[in-house]
Parts: structure tokens; sequence; C-alpha cells
């Protein structure tokens, strides 16, 4: 799995500036004079960051998550900017996670949005952004506005169901157009229950350690695809929960490709005590 690190918190915060210099991208160039200059956080507010993708001590791709952008609109708020990718990172939709992290910034914040500002169509779009008006920057110059919405739904009638259905890619089975592609988790759909791609709603069921032919258990968790239009329930079979963290280890191998959260059950504290 990559890594998304704040550079502001980063160990060894040189290695990463050193890295960000090195983009083939004007803006970046910018960006990394800032950082150096320690003028960062003066012009895009205090409490503005920088995120990094990173694989080991390699730098795949970089934004900002920023108070402030290019645009006077204080009222707008927050932004993601700097977008880039390294070349050798590109047609994967690594940026995807960057983004998927900035939205869970902006989520944590309370905020609604959040805005993205650039020249690119048919871009941004892939990650669940949709352009919202053009602009004027503070240069005088036009430049499209988007914006992806924050989503607070709730599935609190879904977690904790018993559901049941079918495994039709087991446990070690190849992608039925992409033989590379080998299933480490049993993925299947319940019977019955439309997702919505209006096809049966698919599921990863976590657990089992062998290829299974059908399935029941509960619901617990969902994952949420935010530049899709269906979501993934992960099943339990023997009700046993699992923290974000294990989802998002073993989930990883298909949903590295899409931006989404993991919504669990809500823990009271009366649960929490007990």
């Amino acid at each position: 799995m990559f890594t998304v690190l704040d550079y502001f918190q980063a160990p060894d915060p040189e290695l990463w500036l050193r890295q960000i210099g090195e983009s083939d991208w004007r803006a970046g160039q910018y960006l990394h004079s800032l950082l150096r200059e320690r003028r960062f956080h003066e012009r895009y507010g205090a409490r503005s960051r920088v995120l990094l993708l990173t694989e080991g001590e390699r730098l795949l791709a970089f934004c900002t998550y920023a108070e402030r952008d290019e645009i006077a609109a204080p009222s707008l708020t927050p932004w993601a900017g700097f977008v880039y990718t390294f070349p050798e990172a590109r047609g994967k939709r690594r940026m995807g996670k960057l983004l998927e992290h900035a939205y869970r910034l902006a989520k944590a914040d309370g905020h609604s949005y959040l805005y993205l500002s650039t020249d690119h169509t048919g871009l941004y779009e892939k990650y669940g952004f949709t352009f919202w008006r053009t602009m004027t920057a503070q240069s005088g110059e036009e430049t499209r506005v988007y914006r992806l919405p924050v989503d607070r739904r709730d599935y609190s009638a879904v977690l904790g169901t018993r559901v049941h259905g079918v495994i039709d890619r087991p446990l070690g089975s190849a992608h039925p157009r992409y033989p590379d592609h080998v299933y480490p988790v049993n993925y299947g759909y319940v019977e019955g229950v439309l997702g919505g791609d209006g096809m049966e709603q698919d599921v990863y069921l976590l657990g089992p350690d062998r290829p299974l032919e059908t399935f029941e258990g509960t619901v617990a968790a969902v994952v949420h695809r935010l530049n899709d239009h269906e979501d993934k329930w992960i099943v339990s079979p023997d009700g046993r929960s699992f923290t974000e963290e294990e989802i998002r280890r073993a989930i990883d191998f298909q949903e590295q490709y899409y931006m989404g959260e993991i919504c669990l059950p809500c823990i009271s504290s009366t649960q929490k005590e007990s």
C-alpha cells in the first residue's frame, strides 16, 4: 500500500522537498520555493497542508489542502491545489488517493465542499469533482472552478444487517477480463438487493481464508466510492468487526483505483464502556 504523509509532519522533510523540486512543472517549482523559503503558510493559510503520496522513500504525487487559493473568495474553502503526479506513476489514478485524503480532511473540518481551480477539462471529473463556475484569479486570468461535495449519508439502516448471497469471484480466482488481477478475498453479491449501478449489491467477504461459493453474514462496513455510482459492502460471516486500516489493506487490491471512504458503525459511549 501507498502512504499519505503531511509534509510538515513527515520525517526527513528535506528528502521530500528535494523530490518536489524535481517535478517537471512550473507550479511545482513555485511550491518548492514557497516551502524552501518558509512562505507557504503565509500565502495559503496557517492550517494549510502539503500532502505527499509516497512509496518507501519515493514521492509519487503531491497536492495541497489549503485554506486559500489564487482566487480572492474568502467564503470558498478549503481548496485542493498544486495537483501533480510524477511521470512514472501516471495512468493509475494515484492522485485519487491524495484527493481522497483531502476530502476526508474537509469532512473532518466540517466543510460542505472541497474546491479546485484548473484549466483542465475531463480530468477531475474522474475523481468525483464537477464543474461549478468560471472565476477570475488574482492574476486576472479566468479559471474553471470545480467542487467535490462532502457526503454525510447515513448507513445505519445497512450496518449490522444480516445478508446472504453468492460468491462469483472466489478467493484466489482471476478477474474474468484481467487475468493478472487475482482476488485475495472472496467477492460476490447480495441476492435480491440492488446497488447504485442497478446490479445486485457487491460485497467483500472478510475473514474466510478459503474460496467459497455462497455466504451469509453481517454488514460490518460500507465502502462509499466518491467517484463511482456504487458502494461496496464489507460482510463478516462470524459477526467480527474490523478496523478501517484492516479493511483498507484487505480491499486495496481493487479499491486503490477509486476514491472512497469507509463507513463503520457508530459506537456509543455505553458500548465503549462495556
